[in-house]
């Protein structure tokens, strides 16, 4: 061998040798920022003995005999197992991701920022009551501590090469504030798209539009809305307008999945036990780690005088906080869903002639005050953001008359979030529950909550703000007599409902009560009420006595029930296209004709039925609404879920004077739908798929991604859960299911009896891509096994002491 060939033979074994090197560096270090899972972590800061079992799962269970140390114990298992979720949390709502993510974020960083939510967070925090405070104070300490017994930093920070920050008691509160902006509108854009509709399109035309759809209400009092009534030819006719841009803008300003969920109690006189038995599923947004963090904690006083001030309770936590979310605790069981109320007011600030600080109020004029916000960037300069703000709140941006506009939001107010939700550790009765539910610190949510003697109720949980005498879910003017909310409902105020007589009780996002209950919690985005309509219909259809796995069954649904009259108006469509002598219509039909009556995976008449109907009703609505978008070109209109009552309404009618001159009848609108639904999707013609083999599963397959996965494509495969094509749809069904949305977990459980309860989530317990608890999980997920509720036999224990 010559010189030149032994030298680069010899060059490419070093070079294999340092790879392997770093490979191997790389993988100790990674391995070194795993927990400890057994022994005794001594010195921790606990006041007495702490126990951690875990099961094969990793799902702990934790001991104390205090509610200090449980909360120390707690924050420990937060940071050791999910700290990077934790700091990500905080960062969000208070506007800090450039600091670690860099200059990318920085836009997300402006926008999240004006709601000062540090400085939110730092007076609620002040204004908290000495207990509470002091929990929240243990739980920081268990977080750093737990942070700091591992033996290398979480591998997300060796990435990023970052060092993480020690959590504090604020960063508690600022996790709840994230919870905020996740399941509300933190923009105010729904009520500025009813206030723009309002100013240009007739009265009788925007009450249409906003109608809602009352054939699919499924109010658990009964009441039902007022179907919505077609304006007439002399109140609006589009066909004497000339021309206008019927067509739906190239980029839709489409809604985001709901925040929603589903939550159903059954009485006990239905259950074989006696006790209620309560069911969850909450929909999120589906990213690794999962939300919630599952535990059963456990205080168990040592002294027989204060036995009886101990607990047991299971369920779900959010890393970040030292309480349980929903779950049992073996008295009482509770779930929620978003509720969708009206918790935000936009006030749009009404100008001053000469004096851009200033804005006239009734009776004289204010000026606004400006704070210096300053915005950290990882590797770039920080960034000086200049925010307004008014006694209302921070001014967030313009309206459609580029007016500059504030929200008065419940977040806003350091009263809005507590630690009152600890108090559902002790309660025993459904009735003690409702009563509490009025001051949780959370974002408003429908609360279901059942006990063990068989009793249920219903209440919106979080403080409800009391609305003033203005139109509700619109924006008000800053020169209005009253403006914005006036405090806070009382207790004595609140709707609720306890032990109906149907012995069932639900709630998925929609309309829950009728009535003067219904205006004190408003309409800012609720659901139709198909999902809701179809869980009752599955409980009423279940025979008593009802136990847990009926649950499942009924969260599984992946009925369509709500596409059949969308099946079969498309059929009818496709019939006349064959009569036109339109070729491609017979092999659509073929298609159409294989409906399974499921959003199931292999089935492409569902996929495109969904598109048939998506085609339609973005036609008409953005025909409805063309006048406002002449005069406001620019604004991004989102059709609401509600819009499905008066579209359904225009296609039985097809009034003349409701289509546009661009279209020579409905039958010529609906043609153009169905000729744009034949288009496959990117999914399907990237692949040269035909129409028969573009299924659902192809477009809906569900992709559950680190959050750093999307940066680092090489460690996609390593970070990501596996690529799953689950049955199910973003709408209207019991099993809601997008690509990076859906059930965040499902449980559902009669308290006092445990065992017998299930719980599952799209992933484990710990963050740590070589933990093996990093996917458990998710194949039950996927595939609808249940796993039980309880811990099982513990495989690791961990003693913290002293």
């Amino acid at each position: 061998m010559s010189r030149a060939l032994r030298f680069g033979a010899l060059t490419a074994a070093v070079l294999a040798g340092a790879v392997m090197a770093a490979v191997l560096a790389g993988w100790l270090v990674l391995r070194a920022s795993l927990p400890s899972l057994d022994g005794r972590a001594v010195r921790t800061g606990v006041r007495a003995e702490v126990r951690v079992s875990r099961d094969a799962a990793g799902v702990p269970t934790i001991t104390a005999q205090n509610r200090s140390d449980l909360a120390f114990a707690l924050g420990y298992l937060h940071a050791q197992d999910r700290f990077f979720q934790m700091d990500l949390l905080r960062r969000a709502a208070a506007g800090e991701l450039g600091a670690l993510l860099g200059p990318a974020l920085l836009p997300t960083d402006r926008e999240l920022r004006r709601h000062r939510f540090r400085d939110v967070a730092e007076r609620a925090v002040a204004s908290l009551d000495a207990p509470s405070r002091a929990l929240l104070d243990a739980y920081a300490k268990g977080a750093n501590a737990g942070l700091s017994a591992l033996r290398a930093r979480p591998f997300e920070y060796w990435l990023l090469r970052a060092e993480p920050k020690p959590w504090n008691a604020v960063d508690t509160v600022l996790c709840a504030h994230a919870m905020f902006l996740q399941l509300q509108d933190s923009t105010g854009h729904l009520q500025l798209q009813r206030g723009l509709l309002r100013a240009t399109l007739p009265e009788a035309l925007w009450r249409f539009i906003e109608a809602g759809a009352p054939e699919w209400d499924a109010a658990i009092d009964g009441s039902h809305a007022e179907p919505p009534r077609i304006p007439t030819p002399d109140e609006i006719d589009l066909r004497s307008l000339g021309v206008l841009p019927v067509t739906p803008p190239e980029t839709l300003e489409q809604s985001p999945d709901p925040a929603g969920s589903n939550n159903w109690a059954v009485a006990g006189s239905r259950t074989a036990d006696g006790a209620a038995l309560v069911a969850n599923d909450m929909h999120l947004g589906l990213r690794v780690p999962n939300v919630w963090y599952r535990a059963r904690l456990v205080e168990s006083s040592t002294k027989a005088s204060d036995a009886a001030e101990g607990f047991d309770a299971v369920g779900l936590t959010l890393p970040g906080v030292p309480s349980l979310v929903v779950g049992s605790n073996g008295h009482i069981a509770w779930g929620f869903t978003n509720s969708y109320g009206e918790f935000a007011k936009v006030i749009r600030l009404v100008p001053v002639p000469g004096d851009p600080d200033a804005y006239a109020i009734a009776g004289g004029t204010r000026k606004l005050r400006y704070v210096d916000e300053i915005i950290e960037v990882k590797g770039a300069p920080s960034e000086h953001l200049k925010v307004a703000l008014t006694p209302w709140g921070p001014v967030m941006g313009t309206d459609w008359e580029h007016r500059p506009y504030a929200l008065d939001w419940v977040a806003h107010d350091p009263a809005a979030v507590n630690m009152n939700l600890l108090a559902f550790e002790h309660i025993h009765s459904a009735a003690e529950a409702l009563r509490a539910a009025g001051d949780l610190g959370i974002p408003g949510q429908n609360i279901l909550v059942g006990d063990a003697e068989g009793h249920i109720g219903w209440s919106i949980a979080g403080r409800l703000p009391r609305h003033s005498d203005a139109p509700p879910v619109v924006p008000q003017l800053s020169t209005d007599p009253v403006v914005g909310f006036e405090g806070w409902l009382a207790l004595g105020e609140r709707p609720q409902m306890l032990d109906p007589a149907e012995g069932l009780l639900w709630s998925a996002n929609a309309r829950v009560v009728g009535g003067e209950a219904a205006s004190r919690i408003g309409d800012d985005g609720l659901d139709r009420g198909a999902r809701a309509a179809q869980i009752h219909a599955d409980l009423e259809a279940a025979l008593p006595p009802v136990a847990p796995l009926a649950s499942l069954r009924i969260q599984l649904d992946d009925r369509a029930v709500f596409l059949e009259r969308w099946r079969a108006l498309l059929g009818r469509v496709i019939e006349r296209a064959r009569d036109r002598g339109d070729r491609s219509a017979a092999a659509t039909q073929e298609v159409l004709a294989r409906w399974s009556g499921h959003a199931a995976p292999d089935d492409a008449a569902f996929r495109l039925t969904l598109a048939f109907r998506h085609e339609v009703e973005t036609r008409v609505f953005y025909m409805l609404i063309a006048p406002a978008r002449l005069e406001h070109r620019d604004f991004g209109f989102e059709i609401s879920p509600s819009f499905e009552g008066p579209l359904w309404r225009l296609l039985e009618a097809r009034p003349a004077h409701l289509l546009a001159a661009a279209y020579a009848d409905w039958d010529s609108l609906l043609y153009e739908a169905l000729i744009a639904s034949e288009r496959l999707p990117p999914e399907c013609a990237s692949e040269r798929l035909d129409l028969a083999s573009c299924t659902w599963g192809r477009v809906n397959a569900v992709r559950v991604a680190h959050p750093l996965s999307a940066a680092l494509p090489l460690l996609g495969r390593f970070l990501d859960m596996p690529t799953a094509t689950p049955p199910g749809a973003h709408h209207d069904m019991p099993r809601i299911q997008g690509t990076d949305f859906g059930a965040s977990e499902r449980f559902s459980v009669s308290p006092g009896h445990e065992k017998d309860a299930y719980l599952h989530m799209p992933g484990g317990e710990s963050g740590h891509p070589l933990s093996p608890f990093y996917r458990a999980g998710f194949e039950a997920w996927v595939e609808g096994r249940p796993t039980p509720l309880l811990p099982g036999p513990a495989m690791h224990e961990l003693v913290l002491t002293p």
